[in-house]
């Protein structure tokens, strides 16, 4: 069977189950995914999430964490994989995890990103929220197609094509499972930051833009070579696309508000961030909060820190990176106090962090 993922070609002898809409004509295979009985050589590992990449001579051989006698064999140049397996003619839906890791190399060495973001499509342009685990990127997503009646791209992992900006669905997602085979325009990748109340956007400078494409990219650490083609597709990407930091929260009127802004490019100025480094952990004890270090700092950090509500809802804003102004903004529309008083009370925290060496620049 014969595949087309962004724009390579995969022909299969092993039946891919949530491949089914990314079928495509007979075609010169960019790469082949055939069986095999021979056990691969042993070799240095280096683990990524439930995967283990082995090198061994030629390539590769990635296989599920919990088994080394099931898994896929990697050709250096990634245009050959065989399955090792039990001559089953398919490839379980865990183990697709490892045809879509040596996929995505390839397409990094095509051109294309894949980012860790829920992405949507709204009158033919695609919309991608990015940003960390929990932060709110697939509740973004649902309340822009409540509002606008907006498609799923793919809820976890879309490829971008970094030369023509275009995004497009994949045959693997996260919980939402969505395996749509389309093709748009890229017009926006939002940061996503929370903010219950206010709803603006922020400019970001080159810098902040690049370090978001690296924290949220697909970055195969383990192949120094196609990573460092990956790290050049994300300074192209952090060049030319529309990138901005949105605070927004999960209302219906919130996407609407804040398309308006997009559409109209009435965002903020790029401030500076700052953040949290870590080693540290915020703890509620019977209604105080303390700060702990762990691992390394708890030699460096002589006992622990005790935070009052809004000290702590201070640190938690910084767990992610983030500016002055934009905490500020955050504490005044989240107690009761002036900007003045906030802005005073702020500005003697973060001198008391920064003394104590728990946060710095980013």
């Amino acid at each position: 069977m014969y595949y087309q993922i962004g724009s390579i070609v995969l022909y299969s002898e092993l039946a891919l189950q949530s491949f089914g809409g990314f079928i495509c004509k007979p075609a010169k295979a960019d790469v082949i995914l055939k069986e095999t009985d021979n056990l691969p050589a042993s070799g240095a590992e280096n683990i990524s999430g439930n995967i283990i990449q082995r090198k061994i001579p030629g390539g590769w051989f990635y296989h599920l964490i919990h088994t080394d006698q099931s898994g896929l064999w990697v050709s250096d140049d990634y245009t050959t994989l065989l399955f090792i397996g039990e001559n089953r003619g398919y490839v379980s839906t865990a183990e697709e995890g490892l045809v879509r890791m040596a996929l995505e190399c390839m397409l990094v060495r095509r051109g294309f990103v894949s980012l860790h973001a829920a992405s949507i499509e709204l009158n033919g342009d695609a919309i991608a929220f990015s940003g960390p685990s929990g932060m709110g990127k697939s509740t973004r997503a649902n309340c822009w197609m409540k509002a606008f009646d907006a498609e799923l791209i793919s809820g976890d992992r879309p490829l971008i094509d970094v030369r023509t900006l275009e995004m497009y669905g994949v045959p693997w997602d996260g919980k939402e499972k969505c395996y749509r085979n389309v093709r748009y325009p890229l017009k926006y990748v939002c940061e996503v930051r929370r903010s219950e109340e206010l709803v603006y956007a922020r400019n970001m400078s080159f810098e902040q833009r690049r370090r978001l494409l690296m924290r949220q990219c697909f970055m195969p650490m383990w192949d120094t070579e196609t990573a460092a083609i990956q790290m050049m597709n994300i300074v192209q990407l952090a060049k030319k696309a529309d990138i901005v930091r949105v605070f927004c929260g999960r209302r219906v009127e919130d996407a609407i508000e804040l398309q308006k802004l997009l559409i109209e490019k009435k965002y903020k100025e790029e401030m500076p961030d700052m953040k949290a480094k870590s080693g540290f952990v915020l703890r509620n004890i019977v209604d105080e909060y303390i700060l702990m270090p762990t691992g390394d700092n708890i030699g460096k950090f002589k006992g622990t820190l005790l935070l009052n509500e809004v000290s702590a809802f201070i640190w938690e804003k910084l767990q992610n990176p983030i500016s002055r102004e934009d905490i500020l903004a955050a504490i005044v529309s989240e107690y009761e106090v002036s900007e003045e008083q906030a802005a005073k009370d702020l500005d003697a925290l973060l001198i008391q962090f920064r003394e104590l060496g728990v946060i710095e620049d980013d």
